[in-house]
């Protein structure tokens, strides 16, 4: 491509390649369209327009699926890689200015999310209400996920998945305990967990990983030795599904420190299974600059769980 070709590129509307990549994502033109808040026949237009200008088609179009062609998918990911890099462009320039405005875009699987983060987060905001706060809630694999793509600046995730673009660093530890409603027995011997029905979170979630590898320590199976009712993805829904008696579950004991308090629920010991520790992890990813804003959301974090261990 000659420079002049390049230069017409980048003056082009940056949206019709941001429509590609999301139409992409989510296979399907309507759901892009409501996504980023475009008619439809706007968002077909667009992909029409790139299909022009590089000569190429890019989408299969049926009734029912979105499919990309070959060169569809070496668009989707220098598309991806571009936008993230342009996002990653901005962010830096408006650092340089100062912690004075901007965008963070935080990526946490659920008990970051909802237990650890928020008080962090509205400290941030007090020191710098300039800067935009994104906070993404997620399983720990999809986090990941979406840091390897530059979809966030930041990840905090209770599993790790060694990759040659992620880094990790050890935030907080964490305690696992099996959940069930009052009047339940305080310890329940492995072998008869199957008369329990039991309430698991979804593939991918950190917490289902590190349970399912204390149970395989034991030589027990999480599917084989477990009569596992139904899989959920929010920490508060197994709550009350506990409480509701749908069966136990495996959670985070800072999930249910109050409700364990007030009576509400009940820790049920596994015999023969020690505590279930796992850790907590800041990700980001390996060879990126971090962002100022990135860089003063952790300190603000360790300041916390530094304030908490005295």
């Amino acid at each position: 491509m000659a420079n002049t070709d390049i230069i017409c590129f980048f003056d082009m509307d940056l949206r019709r390649l941001e429509t590609f990549v999301k139409i992409a994502e989510l296979k399907s033109f309507t759901k892009a369209a409501q996504e980023l808040y475009l008619t439809q026949p706007t968002v077909s237009k667009q992909v029409v327009d790139l299909e022009r200008y590089f000569g190429v088609r890019l989408i299969d179009r049926t009734k029912r699926n979105v499919a990309l062609t070959r060169a569809g998918e070496i668009l989707a990911g220098y598309g991806k890689d571009f936008l993230a890099l342009r996002k990653e462009m901005i962010d830096a320039m408006e650092a340089f200015k100062g912690l004075k405005k901007g965008l963070v875009a935080v990526g946490a699987s659920n008990i970051p999310g909802v237990y650890i983060l928020p008080q962090a987060l509205k400290t941030f905001r007090e020191r710098y209400d300039g800067i935009q706060i994104k906070l993404i809630v997620s399983d720990s694999k999809d986090i990941m996920d979406k840091m390897e793509q530059g979809e966030i600046d930041v990840g905090f995730v209770g599993a790790k998945n060694e990759t040659k673009k992620l880094e990790y660093k050890r935030l907080i530890d964490d305690t696992l305990v099996i959940i069930a409603p009052p009047g339940y027995p305080d310890s329940i011997d492995p072998h008869n967990l199957k008369d329990y029905p039991f309430i698991m979170r979804e593939q991918g979630s950190g917490t289902r990983n590190s349970f399912q590898s204390a149970l395989k320590k034991m030589g027990m199976n999480l599917v084989a030795d477990l009569r596992i009712v139904a899989e959920l993805t929010d920490t508060e829904a197994i709550k009350e599904a506990v409480k509701n008696g749908m069966g136990i579950s495996c959670i985070s004991r800072r999930a249910v420190s109050d409700d364990i308090a007030n009576g509400q629920l009940k820790t049920m010991a596994i015999e023969g299974m020690g505590d279930v520790k796992r850790s907590f992890y800041v990700v980001t990813r390996k060879g990126r600059t971090l962002l100022p804003q990135v860089k003063a959301l952790t300190e603000i974090i360790d300041q916390r769980r530094k304030h908490d261990k005295t």
